[in-house]
């Protein structure tokens, strides 16, 4: 999996996540360690673009799950944009689309993350 950071100039503390490829066993440890460190630089805000995933996995939900929480802790915020029917489909079925706040755009994925 490819991973492309995005700082919004007109956004401070928020980060845009870009990925690329599977979100899986194999990559979800990598994106927790490097979005991790970016919530420890101070990011509180963070925006997946999900419009290159191809695969999503228990495993990458996981870490998605585990993010989430540890910028709750922070009081931050996530939300995800871009997912394809069958990976929107994965969101809804294990209840998670409202709680990672699974958006259709980037545009609806910052509304939904205003108080």
């Amino acid at each position: 999996m490819h991973v492309k950071y995005e700082q919004p100039p007109e956004r401070p503390g928020s980060l845009v996540v870009h990925l690329d490829g599977s979100l899986n066993a194999l990559t979800a440890d990598q994106l927790w360690e490097s979005v991790s460190l970016k919530i420890d630089d101070g990011e509180s805000v963070v925006v997946f673009d999900f419009t290159r995933v191809t695969m999503l996995t228990s495993a990458g939900i996981g870490i998605l799950v585990r993010l989430y929480t540890r910028l709750k802790d922070r009081e931050g915020s996530l939300a995800i944009f871009g997912c394809s029917s069958k990976i929107r489909e994965i969101f809804t079925i294990v209840m998670l689309d409202e709680v990672l706040k699974v958006c259709n755009s980037e545009d609806e994925a910052w509304q939904a993350l205003q108080p």
